[in-house]
C-alpha cells in the first residue's frame, strides 16, 4: 500500500490563542505563544498503525513530512522538497506529486483549511484521510483521534464521498459562521470518520437550559468562575448572566461580569491561577460530531479543564437527536482517558439525557 503524506506544520497554532483559526495568521499565533501540534498528532496517528509489511509512504521534506516520518519503523521517499516556511500552496503541489506517483491513500495532518487545499488538486481521484490537527475541523474526512486514523489506515476497505467544509475565518472571529463547502473527495468508510457539522434550532429548549443554570447558581448563592464555551445554546447562558458574550469564543464569567471576554488558553490559565473558588467549565457539543472539547475550542486546554471542580454539558434535544455519542480530542491522551464515560447533558430545565464520551 503506497500512501502519500503531508503535514501542514503551522495548523491549530492559534487555537490555543484564541484566533479560531490560522489562515494568513502563523506568524501572529507564534508571538502569541502558539505552538505548532500537527506533527506531534502526525506522529501519534502513524505510531497506532498496526500493519506496516506493505505499507510504503511517499512524502515532503523536513516538518512538512520526513521529520515524523524518520521517527517511525516505516519506509518512504521523499518527492517533494518543501521549503523552510511553507504555504499552501506547497500543499498543493505536494498533494498533486502524490496523486501523480499513484498512491493508494493520502494521508494529511491539518484543519479544514489544509482539506480545502488538498480537494482542489486531487478532487475524488484517491482517497483522502485527515489527522484532526486545525482549529477549524468541521468536514467529515477527519479521523475521530489521530489513533483512530492508525486503525482506520490499517484496516478500511470500501470509502464513500463526502463534502469538504471550511469556513470565512474573518467572519467567524466576528461572530458568524459562514460555511462554504470547497469540494468533494473520496474518504475510508469508518465509525473512526467523524461526521460533519450540524446546526440545532431549537431557541426555546436553549433559553429553558440557560434559565435552570441561572436558577440553580442563584440557589446555591457560591462565587463561581464560569467557563463557557462557543455555540448556540451557550450563548443564551452568557445572555442569562447579563454580558454581551462571544458566540464563537470562550467566555469567562464571574459574578455577572467578564473576566476575560473572547478568552484565549493564557488568559484562561492567568484567570485561574488568581482565583480560588468553584470553577465550571460550560459547554456544548458540535451538532452531529459530538465533540465537547477539541475542535473549536482549544482554549480550553487540558491545563484549564484539570482546574475545572465542574464540567456542565448542555445540548437542546434537536441536537441531541443527530448526536449518538459524545467525543474528546484534548490533545492529552491520559485526560481523554478520564473524561470517558457516562456524562449527564441538560436538555431542558428539568431534562437531562445521559451520554457516552467515547
Amino acid at each position: 500500500m503506497k500512501i502519500g503524506f503531508i503535514i501542514n506544520p503551522i495548523s491549530g497554532m492559534g487555537g490555543r490563542v484564541g484566533l479560531k483559526g490560522t489562515d494568513n495568521l502563523a506568524e501572529l499565533a507564534a508571538k502569541l505563544g502558539g505552538e505548532p501540534v500537527s506533527l506531534v498528532r502526525a506522529e501519534q496517528a502513524l505510531h497506532s498503525i498496526e500493519e506496516e509489511d506493505d505499507m510504503f509512504f511517499l512524502t515532503c521534506s523536513g516538518i512538512m513530512g520526513e521529520s515524523v516520518l524518520e521517527k517511525t519503523r516505516f519506509s518512504y521517499e521523499v518527492i517533494y522538497d518543501a521549503p523552510e516556511r511553507t504555504t499552501a500552496e506547497d500543499t498543493k503541489k505536494a498533494a498533486l506529486k502524490m496523486l501523480g506517483s499513484g498512491c493508494d491513500l493520502l494521508l494529511f495532518s491539518g484543519g479544514d483549511g489544509t482539506a480545502g487545499d488538498i480537494v482542489s488538486v486531487v478532487d475524488k481521484k484517491i482517497p483522502v484521510l485527515g489527522i484532526p490537527a486545525g482549529v477549524k475541523i468541521f468536514s467529515p474526512v477527519f479521523c475521530i483521534t489521530p489513533a483512530e486514523c492508525g486503525r482506520i489506515v490499517s484496516t478500511f476497505t470500501e470509502t464513500s464521498v463526502r463534502e469538504v467544509l471550511d469556513i470565512d475565518e474573518e467572519a467567524y472571529r466576528n461572530n458568524e459562521l459562514n460555511v462554504r463547502i470547497k469540494g468533494e473527495v473520496l474518504v475510508p468508510v469508518s465509525p473512526g470518520v467523524q461526521s460533519g457539522k450540524a446546526t440545532s434550532g431549537s431557541v426555546d429548549a436553549k433559553i429553558e437550559i440557560a434559565e435552570r443554570i441561572i436558577d440553580d447558581h442563584r440557589a446555591h448563592g457560591k462565587d463561581v468562575l464560569y467557563i463557557i464555551g462557543p455555540g448556540t445554546t451557550t450563548m443564551e447562558v452568557k445572555k442569562k448572566f447579563g454580558v454581551d458574550g462571544t458566540l464563537l469564543g470562550v467566555d469567562a464569567v464571574r459574578n455577572g461580569s467578564f473576566v476575560k471576554k473572547d478568552a484565549s488558553e493564557k488568559h484562561l490559565l492567568d484567570a485561574l491561577h488568581t482565583f480560588d473558588g468553584k470553577v465550571a467549565i460550560i459547554i456544548s457539543p458540535i451538532g452531529s460530531q459530538g465533540f465537547i472539547f477539541g475542535r473549536g475550542n482549544q482554549q480550553i486546554s487540558p491545563e484549564v479543564i484539570k482546574r475545572a471542580d465542574e464540567i456542565m454539558v448542555i445540548a437542546s434535544p434537536d441536537k441531541l437527536e443527530f448526536t449518538p455519542a459524545l467525543h474528546v480530542d484534548t490533545g492529552d491522551p491520559e485526560l481523554d482517558k478520564k473524561l470517558r464515560g457516562y456524562v449527564k447533558v441538560l436538555s431542558g430545565y428539568h431534562d437531562f439525557k445521559m451520554m457516552k464520551v467515547v
